[in-house]
């Protein structure tokens, strides 16, 4: 299907990437790997626009799953929030990955920067905030 004004994009990817794209698209029955990728953007759209909303103070839970290894850059962001975070646990998933579970509270503005600050980061397989 050809929808009038689409823009075309360069998106690189690496293998994993392509096959999880591959697979979402099989498994939902996407029409093609834009059709996955449109749908995926609006997720991410829709969840960035509900943190927007919040104000005032904030409770919620906070997963966490990273690549092995990788916790440099995320060990600085939770030193750089220890005010809000008000419990921390590591453990480690299977061989490569580990999965950090967050119990944090704190002013939405706060909240934010520390899940924007983590949402840019390379080693994150998989991270979930659950406002309270």
């Amino acid at each position: 299907m050809i929808l009038a004004n689409m823009t075309i994009i360069s998106v690189s990817l690496n293998e994993q990437n392509v096959q999880d794209l591959d697979l979402i698209q099989k498994e939902l029955g996407f029409s093609g790997r834009s059709e996955a990728v449109r749908t995926a953007l609006r997720m991410l759209v829709a969840e960035r626009n509900e943190r927007k909303k919040m104000v005032g103070h904030v409770d919620g839970v906070l997963v966490v799953v990273t690549e092995k290894g990788s916790s440099e850059n995320i060990d600085e962001i939770y030193h750089s929030h220890q005010d809000i975070i008000r419990t921390h646990i590591h453990n480690h998933i299977g061989e490569n990955r580990c999965m950090n579970l967050l119990i944090i509270s704190g002013e939405a503005a706060q909240m934010n920067h520390i899940l924007d600050g983590l949402e840019r980061l390379d080693g994150i397989y998989y991270m979930k905030f659950i406002k309270s």
